[in-house]
């Protein structure tokens, strides 16, 4: 290496060429990245919510069919019961992305329309 800086300079120099260039294509790159991750992320927490939404909801009708059960096995069958759940039946349910998990609450479900057909006919 000289001592008259020359090596150095060209260094700078191409530095500063590649630095530009390199500055732009980086920034350009993660800014399109960036945006589609946070895209990614705002729909996988949308995915999330529904999801726990979907399963409160499955929740709410396996409780509500406990409660069923229960007054049965104890021999005070609620009607108000089997109403309540006839009319969490009729809110329309919203689609997951995840089949296992429509089918799950499809099953349970058809489990409550069969219960509220049943207690529906004897009454």
């Amino acid at each position: 290496m000289s001592g008259d800086g020359s090596f150095s300079d060209s260094l700078k120099e191409t530095g500063n060429t590649l630095g530009d260039l390199g500055v732009s294509q980086i920034t350009g790159s993660a800014g399109v990245e960036g945006i589609l991750a946070a895209q990614n992320s705002d729909s996988t927490i949308d995915e999330r919510r529904l999801r726990q939404r979907l399963m409160t909801y499955g929740d709410d009708l396996l409780d509500r069919l406990e409660d069923i059960r229960l007054g049965i096995l104890i021999g005070h069958f609620s009607k108000q019961r089997l109403t309540e759940l006839a009319r969490r039946m009729r809110q329309k349910r919203e689609k997951s992305k995840d089949p296992a998990l429509d089918e799950i609450l499809a099953e349970i479900e058809l489990r409550a329309e069969v219960e509220i057909a049943k207690y529906a006919r004897g009454t």
